[in-house]
């Protein structure tokens, strides 16, 4: 075999016809050699985006021919590949939240289980059943579902009594926030400026008890209004409405009014997109949501704390009041006009400041 130099289609090498497997083969280039040997020209592409070959005689594998890129006849044309796709990189996995994990385990467990209560209710029963299913509980929203209760004890769970807020880093308190979504869920929202059960299952039951507190520690601070502005749900006093307090109260109402008004949520996708991105509007969804405005809040704040309709509520009333107040605190019917306007004021002023505050953070 020996190199010839052609002036049109390349130089090659002189082989056997069926040698020529990488190239193509040009007649009378071999002279000195038998009619069985040719030139084979190995030649890229005049685009440099392949092979030029004898579509007669090879298969362009994993590609196809394209006429017009390479010296010779009309069968010499490119063998241009196609390129493979590198597979897709899959995402990193996502880190499981474990209290969503739990909850949607629960969520499962409550579908399986059946009867006649919807499976979020059921959660929310398991949630506050070793705390908040007293008599009192009892009589305000109603009881669990014992057997369900029984159910997920044989399934094996243990309860998980808190979570990490994402926003504040403060442990929420896992029964609470059961307890306060469970009302709302059933009870849902008063209108106007009332109140309702669901009320005093999350933000009313707190605000009644820091008013015992108020008047427990009225000799230190007589302005109800200063007192809340200073010591209502923030993370430093260790009173009945701290301000982990006030994020199960948010997160109860929220989460709470959307499964009640689509029942075909998931308690556990929500409380996923709450710990996800919801956290970070939560203080403006529940207090524009509950109070719309400071004139309503200081109104409905008035209201939580004032004798109505419903005597479930204001035997409860009473015994929170006097539970942080003492037996012979002075109880709210009996403060003056001016006296509730300042403390409800306080209360409004302090909501919508932590409104304030979340909506800066927010630009």
């Amino acid at each position: 075999m020996h190199i010839l130099h052609l002036s049109s289609e390349g130089s090659g090498t002189c082989k056997t016809d069926s040698s020529c497997t990488t190239g193509f083969t040009v007649v009378n280039a071999c002279p000195n050699d038998p009619t069985s040997v040719k030139c084979c020209i190995q030649a890229s592409c005049s685009d440099g985006s392949g092979q030029c070959l004898d579509k007669s005689k090879n298969a362009c594998t994993g590609g196809s021919f394209k006429a017009g890129l390479c010296p010779g006849g009309t069968d010499i044309q490119c063998c241009q590949k196609t390129s493979t796709p590198a597979p897709p990189t899959k995402p990193a996995p996502t880190p499981t939240n474990p209290f969503v994990e739990y909850l949607r385990h629960l969520y499962n467990l409550a579908k399986d289980y059946g009867g006649d209560r919807p499976a979020n209710q059921l959660v929310m029963e398991w949630l506050r059943h070793e705390e908040y299913n007293s008599l009192e509980w009892k009589a305000l929203i109603g009881g669990v579902d014992d057997d369900f209760t029984e159910y997920v004890e044989k399934a094996g769970v243990a309860s998980i009594a808190t979570f990490r807020d994402p926003e504040y880093g403060i442990d929420a308190k896992v029964s609470h926030l059961g307890a306060c979504m469970n009302g709302v869920f059933l009870k849902g929202q008063a209108s106007g400026t009332d109140n309702n059960r669901a009320d005093v299952t999350g933000w009313g039951g707190d605000w009644m008890t820091f008013y015992g507190e108020w008047r427990r520690d009225h000799d230190k601070e007589p302005s109800g209004g200063k007192y809340a502005l200073d010591h209502m749900a923030n993370d430093v006093d260790d009173t009945t409405f701290k301000l982990r307090d006030l994020i199960e109260d948010a997160d109860c109402y929220n989460i709470g009014m959307r499964l009640r008004a689509n029942p075909s949520l998931s308690i556990a996708d929500e409380v996923e997109k709450n710990l996800a991105s919801g956290y970070k509007s939560r203080m403006k969804n529940f207090i524009e949501g509950r109070f719309v405005n400071r004139s309503n809040a200081q109104a409905i704040a008035k209201s939580m704390l004032l004798p109505g309709s419903d005597v479930i509520v204001n035997t409860g009333r009473i015994r929170l009041v006097q539970q942080k107040g003492g037996f012979f605190v002075k109880l709210p019917l009996w403060l003056s006009d001016e006296d509730m306007d300042d403390l409800t004021k306080g209360f409004a002023d302090r909501l919508f400041g932590i409104v304030q505050l979340e909506n800066m953070a927010s630009r």
